[in-house]
This record gives C-alpha cells, structure tokens and sequence, in this order.
C-alpha cells in the first residue's frame, strides 16, 4: 500500500477525531447498499467531517463492501490532518472538514497494466469510445455508462466511466474531459488502462470485467507504473506529506505486486489552481 500521512496524533481523543472515525464507519456500511454511493457528515462547527465514497459501478455490493474496508476501514483521523483521498481501482473516499460533497476535487492517478500495446488505429476508435462516454455519462441515471466497441481482427474493446452522483452534469462532463486530456499520452496506445480518482474515473481493456478476475487488496501491473496528478481547484487541501515523489509520479519495479490503494492525507495550505 502507497501511503501518506501527516503527522501524528498528538490528541487521539478530540471530538474532530470521533467524528472522523463515526463517518469513515457510515461510509463503509452505507455504500454497498446505496448502489455504491454515499455522502454524508458528522459533527458541527470546526468539528465537522464531511465524506463521499463510491464504488466502481459494476462490481457487487460485497466487492464494493471489502473494498472500502480495505482502503478506509482502520483510518484514523488526525487533529493535524484535515482531509484524506484514496483512491483504488474498485472504490475511492474522500474526506475533509470542509464541505467536498458535490465539489470536484482534481486528484487523479492513472496506470496501464500488462496486456501490451495497441494498433494506433484500435486505439484511436477505442479513445473516442471514450471521449464519447464522457459526453453521455452525466445525463445517465447514476453516472455511469459501459461501451464496447468492435475493432475486427483485434477483437473488442471495453470501456466504462462514472462520476460521483453528488457532481453537477456539467462537473461530470468536465471531469472525465480532464482526465482524457491530462492523460491520453501516458496512456497512448496502450490496451488496458485506468484513470482514477475521487470525482470521476475511466476504464478501458481488452477484456470485459466479466472475464477479469478482481482482487480489491492487489493489482498486477507489468511494467508496474502509475502517474499521480496532486493538484486540487482552487479553495480544496493541496498539500500531499511523506509520500514516495519524484517528479509527480509513484513508480515501483517490473513483476510487482503493488496494493491496489493510494491514500493521500493532507494538509490544508491551499494554492491557485492555473
């Protein structure tokens, strides 16, 4: 597990604490039953948390279920730390003691795994899939929409995206354009891939999610690579404390079984977003 955090507890038993472990457990029990989406608060004044956590939209309720607790479930809150995003591959949290329900927060990571390179022209049709997706999810029900699409010879391809059903449309739409503009060149011709984070994320593969099977504690990726984009709009947390960076990218070696999850504490100076 990538990990970050800022520093330590020095008073375990502040309200502001309490408050962060009661809604880190609504989080974890309410979301596999709300169709993988929950919001809530505890607290009021400067002891409030809010948080948001969701499920990939396709996985059942008892993957959604260990997911969470894997990623979130033993966090504790920190009267030094005001925020925490985690991200993974299956389920993403955020929490903050200013109001991020319904607010898009611009922390993403993206990674490739091991199926190989693309054809330049399937990986063209299969982006535009993409692009397209990114059009039609903020006017579906839950905000989120599976494709696929023939490419001949090479088979299919398989995409799906999905926004926190607590964004606005057009926080959704500008979401997901982000995210394939920010990443199409770390992704360029690459078969299978995610960009993830908190607000909206995209799948794409080869191989339909009913043909993969899904561990929510590891992921296998070959090279194993991820690039982590830490910038938040204007007004959010920005700080990202004691994590291994270089140059804004998380990396570890080839053949690597790396945790699926990236936990982000941070801290609250806040800088412009350009």
């Amino acid at each position: 597990m990538q990990k970050s955090s800022h520093g330590q507890c020095s008073n375990p038993n502040t309200t502001f604490q309490k408050n962060w472990g009661k809604l880190l457990d609504l989080l974890t029990k309410n979301t596999p039953l709300h169709d993988g989406f929950y919001n809530s608060s505890v607290g009021n004044g400067s002891d409030q948390v809010y948080g948001v956590s969701q499920c990939k939209a396709n996985i059942s309720s008892t993957d959604c279920s260990n997911c969470l607790k894997s990623s979130i479930g033993s966090s504790n809150g920190c009267t030094e730390s005001t925020g925490m995003e985690s991200v993974s591959s299956l389920c993403t949290t955020k929490i903050n003691s200013k109001n991020v329900i319904g607010v898009w927060t611009n922390f993403s990571t993206a990674r490739f795994g091991n199926q190989g390179l693309d054809n330049p022209l399937v990986f063209s049709k299969g982006f535009l899939m993409m692009q397209e997706l990114a059009t039609t999810v903020p006017n579906q029900p839950f905000m989120y929409q599976e494709a696929e699409i023939d490419v001949g010879v090479d088979g299919e391809r398989f995409g799906l995206a999905q926004c926190g059903r607590d964004l606005s449309k057009l926080d959704c739409q500008n979401c997901l354009e982000d995210r394939l503009v920010r990443y199409r060149s770390y992704v360029m011709n690459r078969s299978g891939w995610e960009i993830l984070g908190s607000s909206c994320s995209l799948w794409y593969s080869n191989v339909s999610d009913a043909n993969m099977h899904r561990d929510v504690n590891v992921t296998a990726l070959t090279p194993s690579t991820s690039v982590s984009d830490g910038r938040f709009p204007y007004g959010t947390p920005s700080v990202i404390s004691g994590a291994q960076r270089c140059l804004g990218e998380f990396r570890t070696g080839n053949n690597i079984r790396i945790s699926s999850f990236t936990i982000f504490l941070l801290a609250t100076r806040v800088f412009q977003r350009f």
